[in-house]
């Protein structure tokens, strides 16, 4: 049965008056005043959790800054993974654009005879491809329409346009022989890249748009290769499942300009007071075989 919201303004002192009566020790009410004002009161109340001992009551001793620290320490993770998709992203834009273009032509990604789905499937998808390219600012769009009699963009082009989104969409659209030559050398079957896929679009997502990260239980899980046993025990709700994955691909793709492992590594050695098993790494997982240095 719904409820009428009868929740209303608070002004930041009352806020601090509200965490002091969860009994959360603030001793610099200034400094709390302002990371209230940066962060917003509500985007911190996922960070609140952990440091519960009963629901809206804070552990005895329990400081404000703690809290901070745990809020900066999601942030620089949240970057770290984005920066690490990034460097996927841009390799399987690359990919695909090849691929398509040497199997297909410039123009092949309109063919629906090329893909999988329905006719009306890939109709839907040119149609979100089309939207996105509408609606971008790149020079290079308008010039190229100024300049040709085409309706749509070389699939080299394309490919820097759309989201990351939409661009899994067109790979899970694709032919198994397609697919396989993209990810050649990844060492994986093409159905459990697509899951992989599906994950790193959503986990990027996240990352994008500044939410929570750290202890995350994942809405989409990726699938475990039943044939790479170090996977086998990880918690695919995880996050450590994530950066497993995607230090794998990283490793197969030779993307030497990134190493996460060493930047992982040093974030968590100026986090000391973060709780890791929370994020699904398992006991001496620095010995894993990925892992390892």
């Amino acid at each position: 049965m719904k409820i009428l919201f009868t929740k209303s303004f608070l002004p930041y002192k009352e806020q601090i008056g509200k965490l002091k009566s969860r009994n959360l020790y603030i001793a610099n009410e200034a400094f709390a005043i302002k990371k209230l004002s940066h962060l917003n009161y509500y985007r911190l109340s996922a960070y609140y959790l952990p440091f519960y001992d009963d629901k809206d009551h804070f552990r005895d001793g329990t400081h404000f800054e703690e809290i901070i620290k745990l809020y900066y320490f999601d942030k620089k993770l949240r970057n770290l993974i984005f920066y690490a998709i990034e460097k996927i992203e841009v390799y399987f834009r690359s990919q695909i654009a090849y691929v398509l273009s040497k199997d297909f032509g410039a123009f092949g990604y309109t063919k629906s005879e090329n893909f999988t789905t329905t006719t009306y499937q890939h109709y839907q998808l040119l149609k979100d491809i089309e939207k996105e390219i509408k609606r971008s600012k790149e020079v290079f769009v308008g010039h190229f329409f100024e300049k040709y009699l085409e309706n749509h963009l070389p699939i080299w082009m394309m490919v820097e346009i759309v989201s990351f989104g939409t661009l899994s969409k067109l790979y899970k659209a694709l032919n198994p022989d397609q697919k396989r030559e993209i990810t050649d050398g990844i060492g994986l079957p093409h159905k459990v890249f697509d899951s992989w896929f599906h994950t790193l679009v959503y986990v990027r997502n996240v990352c994008a748009h500044h939410s929570r990260i750290w202890n995350k239980m994942l809405a989409i899980k990726p699938e475990i290769p039943r044939k790479i046993d170090f996977f086998k025990p990880l918690n695919n709700k995880k996050v450590f499942f994530v950066l497993t994955m995607i230090e794998f691909i990283l490793e197969k793709i030779d993307d030497d300009e990134f190493i996460l492992k060493e930047e992982l590594q040093i974030l968590l050695a100026q986090h000391p007071e973060i709780k890791i098993e929370n994020m699904g790494f398992p006991a001496n997982w620095e010995k894993l075989e990925l892992w390892r240095d």
